[in-house]
């Protein structure tokens, strides 16, 4: 699982830390089994089925969501962890991107989201750029500078566009996705969908 870290060399996030805000959750069940966690030792305070989170800013505007179909919180160790989360991100009230995975882990305090495992992106459509697709693993998103990292490989495959490479970095609000080292472009028909010859 990626830790990001300003000191790796990865791209350092920006602003200050701000606490998740405007949270629903839905369909409650205490007491059960943690999700399984290497080297866990410590239980749950709030375990929760079919859970929905809707992060507010300031303004109180939706900036994402995590939902699941698990949740279990550990205020001891500050986390969170999430079985099959499904995180989307807002840009001026309209979803912009949708990530999932097999598990995540959430770190409030520092506003990063770990989801671990094989993990899919996808940008919708916008006038502004066609849909993107992105196929990788163990992707950290940085919530409050909408960063998204990878040390994995990746794909990102858009109409007319087949890309892969290792690593990947995401900019939701500079709109900038670059993959980066061991880089393959094959460009196909726009009909194409992307499918490599």
């Amino acid at each position: 699982m990626p830790i990001w870290n300003p000191d790796s060399g990865t791209r350092a996030g920006r602003g200050r830390v701000r606490g998740w805000a405007g949270a629903t959750c839905l369909a409650a069940a205490v007491g059960l089994a943690p999700i399984a966690t290497p080297g866990l030792a410590s239980e749950p305070q709030l375990d929760i089925f079919g859970f929905t989170l809707r992060i507010t800013d300031a303004d109180g505007e939706i900036t994402h969501v995590l939902e699941g179909e698990r949740m279990q919180q550990f205020d001891d160790i500050g986390e969170q962890h999430a079985e099959k989360p499904r995180l989307e991100l807002m840009t001026d009230g309209h979803l912009d991107w949708i990530w999932t995975a097999p598990a995540a882990v959430h770190y409030p305090a520092e506003q990063r989201l770990e989801l671990i495992g094989a993990t899919e992106g996808l940008r919708l459509p916008s006038p502004l750029h066609p849909q993107t697709d992105i196929e990788t693993a163990d992707v950290t998103v940085l919530t409050e500078s909408r960063e998204i990292l990878t040390d994995a490989r990746a794909t990102m495959v858009r109409p007319g566009l087949f890309v892969t490479g290792i690593g990947m970095y995401a900019d939701v609000d500079a709109d900038i996705i670059e993959l980066q080292s061991d880089v393959n472009t094959v460009y196909a028909p726009a009909d194409s969908e992307g499918t490599p010859p």
